[in-house]
């Protein structure tokens, strides 16, 4: 054990970088808030890392919103809506749009008379688009809960074809309808789905484009966004900062309660702490490694902590490649993984070690079966078994690590537990602007991945992560695919919980990832911020149009 904390030790300390950033200065008004990393791209149709959607979910609204606290359905650009059924049994939800609503007035935009104002043909294009299916266009039309809008799998079926015939694929086939789509008048859309779905209202609402905007602009609409939210997009310095200013023409009287936002680029922890300590931060969301407890003692007053819903997981490649033929050598990886050292230790507490499964431990459902608690016997037995005594005959462990995160004592503390029973790891760093290609890659074999829930739900992390192949494990399993389609349409909690239990048992006995670590919600924020309130899905769910800013 002597020798093991030693290596850790000495791994630890050879992970360690320092990357000098220029320093944030803030503008009156402006909150000053840190990013980890620059986001991929504006798009939200082509949407699927948090990066993105810290950014955009200020800029873009849809039909209604989640509050992050309560977990309750608010009215956004619905001002109201009804829920019934047809003559058929089918579900069917009614939307009331506001009148008056517009979407954002951006330099180089023009807007025919009447186009500004968000009518329901607006609505009705973005949903359209959101169902194509290429994936250069929307990744959404892969969601299940699109997928239950009456004849939206017809619809997505025809574009497949079209995709596997080399045919070029419109935005929108003209010739095509959704029959659960329609427009009843400017102010009134209608959903009818194929199947129940008691979470339709949140994993069902997109964010609205302006059709205008998206076509005047082309591919540039990754760059320069245009929604209806209480932000507007002003400039984007790649690396550096990204700028939103306050929406003049929001719909809600008297939001933002403050200028705009400045999110501002650190790839370093280090650097965004000394930032924050010379005055120039209102916020800092990341601490540096090995100095949490000195931060909190630091700055005390401005600390704040709440359990979080975001799970840190190690993924394995389900698809094709060595390891999607060895469930044995997969489990003898998870029991390498010292959760303890790496994140009560080490990381200071920074995050509750993931001794249970894929779900935080306030979720139902949250304890499996089969569990992958810290043991290497047990681990080199398990290699034995499958045929690779001390790890011999094993390929290299090819690892993927997203830069930002590289340097976390997770990190050195597997490769350490994974050194002792013989196994050899290449780790991988890349940045956002590869990353989450190259772990969809056939030749991947490992990656580190994270996934923040935004309601306490077993859907908001099975629905997003292991349904059809479509998270990054591309994990396809009939019989949980079945499983999870019955507890979304499933109203007794009691029987919906039931089924959730099933597909944690199935996904943690075929070892399709390594659970890390159950998030804390951890933040500094300065004396004179008030109405930041994040969710437990993390910081980057606060509405910041609440926020206010007094005398610095």
């Amino acid at each position: 054990m002597k020798r093991l904390l030693t290596l850790i030790m000495v791994l630890l300390l050879a992970s360690m970088t320092l990357i000098p950033l220029g320093s944030a200065q803030g503008e009156d008004g402006f909150i000053r808030y840190p990013i980890t990393a620059d986001p991929e791209h504006l798009n939200p149709f082509i949407s699927d890392t948090i990066t993105i959607g810290t950014v955009n979910r200020n800029i873009f609204m849809g039909l209604t919103s989640l509050n992050a606290e309560t977990g309750e359905i608010e009215p956004a650009i619905a001002e109201s809506w009804e829920i019934s059924e047809d003559a058929d049994g089918n579900q069917v939800f009614t939307f009331n749009i506001r009148e008056g609503v517009l979407f954002h007035q951006i330099d180089g935009i023009e807007y025919a008379d009447g186009e500004r104002e968000v009518t329901a043909d607006d609505i009705m294009w973005n949903y359209m688009v959101a169902l194509n299916a290429d994936e250069e266009i929307s990744i959404q039309s892969g969601s299940a809960a699109l997928q239950s809008i009456l004849g939206a799998s017809e619809y997505i079926a025809a574009m497949e074809e079209m995709i596997e015939a080399g045919d070029e694929v419109p935005l929108i086939m003209e010739d095509m309808e959704v029959a659960g789509l329609q427009v009843l008048d400017d102010y009134t859309f209608q959903i009818t789905l194929s199947q129940p779905d008691r979470l339709f209202m949140i994993n069902g609402m997109i964010s609205i484009v302006s059709p205008s905007a998206y076509m005047q602009l082309g591919e540039d609409i990754s760059n320069t966004p245009v929604g209806t939210g209480p932000y507007q997009f002003v400039e984007w310095r790649r690396q550096d900062t990204l700028i939103l200013k306050a929406n003049p023409d929001f719909f809600v009287e008297g939001l933002p309660m403050n200028e705009g936002i400045r999110f501002i680029n650190y790839g370093d922890a280090n650097t965004a702490l000394l930032d924050y300590r010379e005055g120039n931060l209102d916020f800092l969301f990341s601490f540096p490694s090995g100095q949490r407890q000195s931060i909190i003692e630091e700055f005390g007053g401005d600390f704040n902590e709440k359990p979080g819903l975001h799970i840190r997981y190690w993924g394995f490649n389900m698809e094709t490649g060595f390891l999607a033929e060895q469930p044995l050598v997969r489990r003898a990886l998870a029991h390498a993984l010292d959760r303890e050292t790496s994140w009560d230790i080490l990381a200071e507490g920074a995050r509750f070690p993931a001794d249970l499964g894929f779900l935080p431990p306030s979720f139902p459902a949250s304890t499996p079966a089969t569990l992958y608690p810290y043991d290497l016997e047990l681990a080199a037995s398990l290699l034995e078994e499958a045929g690779f005594p001390g790890g011999e005959g094993l390929p290299v462990m090819r690892i993927h690590l997203l830069e930002v995160i590289s340097d976390e004592a997770q990190v050195v503390v597997w490769q350490a537990g994974l050194q002792e029973i013989g196994v050899e790891v290449e780790f991988i760093v890349e940045d956002g602007g590869t990353y989450w290609d190259s772990i969809r890659e056939d030749d991947a074999m490992i990656f580190q991945n994270g996934w923040a829930a935004g309601i306490v739900d077993p859907s908001d992390v099975f629905d997003f992560l292991i349904y059809q192949g479509e998270g990054s494990m591309r994990y396809d399993n009939p019989e949980v695919n079945d499983l999870l389609d019955q507890a979304r349409a499933e109203l007794d909690a009691d029987v919906r919980e039931g089924l959730y239990q099933q597909v944690h048992d199935i996904i943690m006995e075929d070892t399709i990832v390594i659970p890390s670590a159950y998030s804390k919600v951890s933040w500094l924020q300065k004396d004179y911020v008030d109405g930041f309130a994040p969710g437990g899905g993390g910081t980057y769910t606060a509405p910041m149009w609440n926020v206010a800013l007094g005398d610095m």
